[in-house]
């Protein structure tokens, strides 16, 4: 190998290092996800592992007693994604088999919705006073109420 190739390999490599570590900062708005609930919902805010709690039906009510709705965006969506990675930390198998051995065991009443759409996320929390959801951050407007952005 000549000294021009391996400084070429070395110049490509370290390009090829410097963008995925950039990737790693770089977030922007289309990769932000909105927490949702219905408009009338109490609750003003809530920390990370209070929403972990949520999703996993670990915790199944409000502090006004109402029972908790969850609402998850389709499979194969972007929003999901971020959520299993951020909130569930689980793959869509991991999520799967979870939420099929909670409801086997009792663990959870019922698993979440999945909608059809993230418009039918949005329509199904601002619908229903229990509710809890999440959409893209710039899908969200005052027809829900936005509790956090992940990440």
């Amino acid at each position: 190998m000549t000294k021009r190739h391996t400084v070429c390999l070395c110049l490509r490599a370290f390009g090829l290092l410097a963008l995925l570590s950039l990737s790693n900062f770089a977030i922007s708005a289309d990769d932000q996800v909105a927490i949702i609930v219905n408009t009338s919902n109490s609750v003003g805010s809530l920390a990370p592992a209070d929403i972990h709690r949520i999703f996993l039906g670990d915790k199944s009510t409000w502090p006004n007693g109402k029972h908790i709705f969850l609402v998850m965006a389709p499979p194969g969506s972007s929003e999901r994604a971020i959520v299993l990675k951020d909130i569930y930390k689980m793959s869509e198998a991991e999520y799967a088999k979870y939420f099929l051995q909670a409801a086997f065991t009792g663990a959870v009443s019922a698993p979440p919705k999945d909608a059809a759409s993230a418009a039918e996320v949005k329509q199904l929390v601002a619908a229903n006073p229990g509710a809890i959801g999440y959409v893209k951050a710039q899908d969200a407007d005052d027809s829900v109420k936005v509790l956090l952005k992940v990440p």
